[in-house]
């Protein structure tokens, strides 16, 4: 081989060498920017899958502080509804004090006037317990003057005698009762007699011991002291009394026998 053809080959070897580590360069060349490409839309990916978290945690974190709002809102909600009713609470209270306290001044007032009340009855009972008591007591004293009265007029006028006919039917040292119409069942009058009684018997003095019964008398009475009593008797033989009776006041005089 001539000098010139081995220049000439070892400039193709050499041109050779050089294509192919050119070729070997652009392959790698690929490969790395392959692989840089992948990386690449690897960290793409890992990017967006870390920016969707991100959205995610931050709709989250939206959504906690909504509700945190939320709860915040329903607290302060709660807090005014709890101070306006502990503020109910209290005005209420007061009034309930304040209605007590009117209704204990309404039944201080009501005691005092009950008390009042009581003692202006008791006053009241106690003046008509005085005033019925002197009512009484001039009363007595009028019934008291009348009855002097009324006995001073007895006494100053003559008491008027009445005469009875009848027969004895019983009698005894101090009365006889006589029969006025001298028969069985027919009225019938109690005479006291005493010392004073004046007894005749037949036309004669006699004494209430020869008054018996069954006699046929005519006597002349009194009232003394509310009793009838005689003050003669006349004792006549049986079947000789004339019966019935008779007001000697009526006539206006006492008659003699």
């Amino acid at each position: 081989m001539t000098r010139g053809s081995w220049w000439l080959s070892a400039g193709v070897a050499a041109l050779l060498v050089t294509a192919g580590c050119k070729q070997q360069g652009q392959q790698e060349q690929q490969n790395v920017q392959g692989e840089a490409r992948a990386q690449v839309e690897t960290a793409q990916e890992r990017s967006e899958q870390a920016l969707d978290k991100a959205r995610q945690a931050q709709e989250k974190a939206r959504d906690e502080q909504g509700q945190v709002a939320d709860a915040r809102q329903d607290v302060d909600k709660a807090r005014q509804e709890l101070q306006e009713a502990e503020a109910k609470a209290q005005r209420e209270f007061q009034e309930a004090q304040g209605a007590q306290q009117q209704a204990s001044n309404q039944a201080q007032e009501a005691q005092t006037e009950v008390q009042q009340s009581q003692q202006q009855a008791l006053e009241a009972q106690r003046q008509q317990q005085r005033q019925m008591a002197e009512a009484q007591q001039q009363a007595a004293q009028q019934q008291q003057q009348m009855a002097q009265q009324g006995q001073q007029a007895a006494q100053a006028q003559p008491q008027q005698q009445q005469l009875v006919t009848g027969r004895v039917v019983s009698a005894s040292p101090d009365e006889i009762l006589l029969s006025s119409a001298g028969g069985p069942g027919q009225p019938q009058i109690r005479l006291q007699v005493n010392e004073q009684t004046q007894v005749l018997v037949n036309g004669r003095q006699g004494s209430v011991a020869d008054i018996s019964e069954g006699s046929q008398v005519r006597a002349s009475y009194q009232d003394m002291g509310g009793e009838p009593t005689a003050l003669r008797v006349d004792v006549t033989s049986s079947g000789q009394g004339t019966g019935g009776s008779q007001d000697l006041g009526s006539q206006g005089e006492q008659q003699p026998y």
